[in-house]
């Protein structure tokens, strides 16, 4: 193109300021409702090829969230019960509170002797350990899951910033264009006011003078012919050239939000593992599972008051399942919790915390699939047309994903 063949050098982008993986999904989840705001005002409905891809989106993002509730809420079971239990043992009677009570007191009298039986340094702080002995079944396997979340993380995160930059270079080619058209007007009003002025003069030199200007007047004519030629040529490439670009970005502005509702729900399941184990990070809990496994064989070979540890343990456990207490094993790991009333509000508000990071994850993806519902119904409202291009989608993502 003439007029925009040389163009303006992209400016270098802004370093961004580093947030915390839980703050920055936080100000994703955010700017999620705004693009999908931007993408439902740019996405045109009469279009059918446009309606259909966006129909799919929607589905698609309503299946991903509604899989993503499903292995939530059975961690959310999970705690609920757990504080249940602790509901259940604090209405317990008081004769039958005696019992726990000083059952909970010798397996804790037992378990310290023990710990100073088998007293050793280990590179993990007491909380790892607690959460170690609480988890200690599921744990190899949650490292392997952490390792998973994390190679996952650096996937989306990766694709979080291609996807940012093509916005922004998408936006930036958007107003690129808009300029060159502007350019354009300007050039066409000062060429229309230079064969104007040019027009005037030949006319008063052939008044004046009586000089025959047949040819220059056809030389100019000419010359403004092609110019004008030229400037509606780059007119109409400018205009296909922005509704492509327009295309591109709608495009980039669904996979980007597509990428941050992944992005969102990977960083609050990264958290929560975590906060779970009391590590920072995949390599952290992988260490300190190994330090684990490895001073429980050390222990093993010290325990001389195993058996009489055990039969108290079994009595606290018939204790508590008389109260209806569902998951009464693992109190025998937190024997200290019914001992000292400060120790079970930990308990409690531990508990209480992990369901709410779990609740609000629910919340999150029930919103989005409740928006996105919307959507569709406000699809389906618009004509008939529109409710049969719904249910062809619908049809056909059921046909090729049975299980959803």
């Amino acid at each position: 193109m003439i007029f925009g063949r040389f163009r303006k050098r992209k400016a270098e982008p802004e370093i961004e300021e580093v947030l915390p993986p839980e703050q920055e999904a936080e100000q994703i989840a955010k700017e999620i409702k705004a693009d999908s705001a931007a993408e439902k005002e740019q996405v045109d409905i009469k279009d059918k090829k446009q309606r259909i891809d966006y129909i799919q989106r929607l589905y698609e993002g309503i299946q991903e969230a509604k899989n993503q509730n499903e292995q939530i809420k059975k961690e959310y079971a999970e705690v609920t019960s757990h504080l249940k239990d602790i509901q259940l043992m604090d209405q317990a009677l008081d004769e039958d509170k005696v019992v726990v009570l000083q059952t909970a007191s010798a397996i804790d009298q037992l378990m310290k002797e023990r710990d100073y039986l088998k007293k050793r340094r280990y590179k993990f702080n007491d909380a790892q350990r607690q959460a170690m002995e609480n988890f200690e079944t599921i744990a190899a396997d949650d490292v392997k899951k952490l390792k998973n979340f994390e190679d996952y993380q650096i996937k989306v995160k990766n694709d979080l910033h291609q996807l940012e930059s093509e916005k922004q270079l998408l936006k930036s080619d958007k107003r690129d264009i808009i300029n060159k058209q502007g350019t354009l007007r300007v050039v066409s009003k000062v060429l229309a006011g230079i064969l104007l002025v040019f027009a005037l003069l030949m006319l008063t030199i052939r008044l004046a003078f009586e000089v025959d200007v047949t040819v220059p007047v056809i030389a100019t004519a000419a010359f403004a012919f092609l110019v004008l030629l030229v400037i509606m040529w780059e007119a109409r490439a400018n205009r296909t050239d922005m509704v492509i670009t327009e295309r591109k970005c709608n495009r980039a502005i669904s996979l980007l939000n597509r990428v941050k509702i992944k992005y969102v729900n990977n960083t609050r399941t990264i958290d929560y593992m975590c906060m779970k184990y009391r590590v920072r990070n995949a390599t952290e809990l992988e260490f300190v599972y190994d330090q684990y496994q490895r001073a429980k064989r050390e222990w093993a070979r010290k325990r001389e008051s195993v058996y009489m540890l055990n039969e108290k343990k079994d009595i606290l456990v018939a204790e508590l399942k008389k109260m209806g207490v569902k998951d009464a094993e693992i109190w025998c790991t937190q024997v200290q919790a019914i001992i000292e009333p400060k120790e079970m509000v930990e308990v409690r508000h531990d508990l209480n915390t992990r369901r709410q990071k779990l609740r609000s994850q629910i919340d999150y993806n029930t919103g989005i699939m409740q928006d996105f519902i919307g959507e569709l119904e406000r699809i389906r409202d618009i004509r008939e047309e529109y409710t049969k291009d719904v249910e062809e989608v619908l049809a056909k993502s059921k046909e090729m994903n049975p299980e959803k």
